[in-house]
């Protein structure tokens, strides 16, 4: 059985390589979500979201119990969560991953897809976390 998966969008750095890009999104945001200290995520599935504001740490739970700290996402990081059935998608199992944050943060979610669009001319790679 498929389950939702979780790619990040490395070296996307959205708000440095492209300042235009913070009033875009600010205009097709659907959501804006304010992250308490330690509090974790649970993103819906599927989804975009960009770190607005703060840091958020990816981490990976082994199948011994393990917690092995993956990525810490600043502001103008990206991650797309996809539906378990996205052929052809790349990423982590959503259910071994635990987002947190680490202090305040905020996040944008987006309308599915919108990062794809804004990636389109973004100079920069998409890869599973890894």
């Amino acid at each position: 059985m498929s389950e939702p998966t979780l790619e990040l969008i490395r070296d996307a750095r959205l708000f440095v390589r492209r300042p235009g890009a913070l009033s875009r999104l600010e205009g097709e945001r659907s959501a804006r979500l304010r992250l308490a200290p330690d509090q974790i995520h649970h993103p819906q599935v599927p989804g975009d979201f960009v770190v607005r504001h703060g840091r958020i740490r990816l981490s990976e739970f082994l199948p011994d119990g393990r917690e092995v700290c993956r990525a810490i996402l600043q502001a103008g990081f990206c991650y797309t969560i996809h539906a378990p059935a996205a052929v052809g998608r790349t990423g982590t199992a959503l259910g071994a991953c635990v987002l947190m944050a680490l202090g305040e943060a905020e996040l944008w979610q987006l309308p599915t897809g919108a990062l794809g669009r804004l990636d389109a001319s973004a100079d920069h790679t998409v890869e599973e976390y890894r």
